[in-house]
């Protein structure tokens, strides 16, 4: 393969195995919820929300870009593809192959901001079956 290819697998396998690390510590955390107590939990999630609220920005621009990537992909039919080939559209194909990384690259970032959020879903779910128990639970008698 071309160094190009190699460089762009690099990057993937990169951003892969952040994006693998970030679930794996969610789930660390996540199996840790039961020992820990309410507070700390409500800390977990305002942590969470804070990062979610940091990361809104460039989340939405992502989101933007894959559309935006989407609809183009969808407009370059195989024909004008082998056509391009043909041709040989050096321009035309690059620019095709630098589009089609860099989605692939904000597929990635998009996946692990989901991470984030479902981690803060998780964490307001945690929060509110606590509340729900602390209501339910007998208050304890004054003496």
């Amino acid at each position: 393969m071309s160094a190009k290819v190699d460089q762009f697998c690099d990057n993937l396998r990169d951003r892969l195995n952040a994006a693998e690390t970030r679930l794996e510590t969610v789930k660390r955390n996540i199996q840790a919820l039961p020992e820990q107590a309410g507070e700390a939990v409500r800390e977990k999630l305002d942590e969470a929300r804070r990062k979610l609220h940091a990361q809104k920005k460039h989340a939405e621009q992502t989101q933007a870009s894959l559309k935006a990537r989407a609809e183009h992909k969808m407009t370059e039919t195989k024909a004008a593809v082998s056509q391009w080939k043909a041709k040989r559209e050096m321009r035309k194909l690059n620019d095709r192959a630098d589009r089609a990384e860099a989605y692939a690259a904000d597929a990635i970032d998009f996946a692990i901001v989901a991470i984030d959020e479902a981690e803060e879903a998780i964490l307001d779910a945690v929060v509110a079956r606590i509340d729900a128990d602390d209501v339910q639970s007998p208050a304890p008698t004054a003496r």
